[in-house]
């Protein structure tokens, strides 16, 4: 029987969820309920929909012009031995890097996981960003919404890059509508961007 895995949306191509154009999917369901959290919708559960991790792959592997794959959520450690799965075909299936956002925090994960089914899993992950997102550590840093979140570089592939991205205040986001009409906001925004967004479209 196939995996399923249950994701909130997924896009082909972006550059603002980390180095070069990326594929970027959206596990569905968190449990930690961060205030003003950019992705409300992503919250529940039972949200989204099901895919075959056997379909995403494919989806992923058909993008010829893409440097990685980027998994937000949601969070995506809620569906850990799918996450594992998809993590493990794109490994074997591509020469893609892997980009992972978590609201655990590592040391959580470990407890939750233990350390050494965790730290099997992300020696392949190129770079690893954890922590629940606090309004009043929004800095304005890259590729992460507080500054209490880390990033980890369990791979060379960036490590170089490190103190560039460490430092770095040049956010991006881009607005993204499916076929069926849908529009996403992909990115980190600016502090407060969201909650103003949605005032104004309120006003429209």
């Amino acid at each position: 029987m196939a995996s399923m895995v249950r994701i909130s949306h997924y896009v082909n191509s972006t550059e603002v969820l980390g180095p070069g154009k990326r594929f970027v999917i959206w596990f569905q369901g968190c449990h930690k309920r961060c205030h003003n959290c950019i992705n409300p919708d992503g919250q529940r559960e039972d949200g989204g929909s099901l895919i075959s991790v056997e379909h995403l792959c494919s989806l992923i592997t058909k993008e010829k012009d893409i440097q990685g794959v980027t998994i937000s959520g949601g969070e995506p450690f809620l569906q850990f031995e799918q996450l594992k799965e998809l993590a493990g075909k794109i490994r074997k299936n591509t020469k893609l890097d892997l980009m992972l956002y978590s609201g655990y925090t590592l040391a959580e994960l470990k407890k939750r996981f233990g350390c050494k089914e965790i730290g099997e899993f992300l020696q392949e992950i190129d770079i690893f960003i954890d922590g629940e997102y606090k309004e009043e550590l929004d800095m304005g840093g890259m590729y992460r919404g507080s500054d209490n979140q880390k990033f980890y570089f369990f791979t060379e592939r960036y490590r170089e890059f490190k103190e560039q991205i460490f430092s770095a205040k040049n956010r991006q986001i881009e607005f993204y509508v499916t076929t069926d009409n849908e529009t996403y906001m992909i990115g980190i925004p600016p502090k407060g961007f969201y909650r103003d967004f949605l005032e104004k479209v309120g006003e429209v």
